[in-house]
């Protein structure tokens, strides 16, 4: 796989779909390992059509293009009650592409975009099953050992960016 191939679009409402299909895949197939059954359910839930509908339209959202498919997808928001800083939404890769550097690559596309470009912080709620790939990507925890919160299954890992 070429990575140079990979084209990036801003998200389309019309692709909501299309990228959850891609998203509870990854849930079932990847993140399920790391969570019980209730939270799994509990976290599975959460991700609706109406709460992505939401993220494209209030956030920095992208679809990752490879022959002419939707194969991944991750966005950017912003805080503005925090000075320069931005966070990284829903990042997923679908799972018939892991391990071929789509991740790092989008990751890298992101922190590229402008809100991010702006802000001298970056933070991700991180997945039991990401952290270490954020880890090995610069972003440190905010705690250690990470404490993973019970509402999201998430915990905050973060990147002061270079000034």
């Amino acid at each position: 796989m070429e990575l140079s191939k990979l084209i990036y679009k801003r998200a389309d409402i019309q692709n909501v779909d299309i990228m959850l299909e891609i998203i509870h895949r990854c849930m079932k197939e990847v993140n399920y390992i790391d969570y019980n059954e209730s939270e799994f359910q509990k976290y599975l839930g959460t991700f609706t059509a109406n709460w992505l509908k939401n993220i494209i339209e209030t956030r920095h959202y992208y679809e990752v293009w490879y022959n002419n498919k939707i194969i991944a997808c991750g966005g950017v928001s912003r805080d503005y009650s925090q000075e320069k800083q931005s966070y990284f939404t829903a990042i997923f890769v679908n799972p018939d592409y892991r391990g071929k550097g789509i991740g790092r690559d989008l990751v890298h596309h992101l922190e590229l975009d402008e809100w991010c470009l702006d802000s001298n912080l970056i933070e991700i709620p991180s997945s039991k099953s990401s952290h270490k790939f954020y880890n090995k990507l610069g972003y440190e925890y905010r705690t250690f050992p990470p404490v993973f919160n019970k509402n999201d299954g998430s915990t905050i890992m973060y990147k002061y960016k270079k000034v």
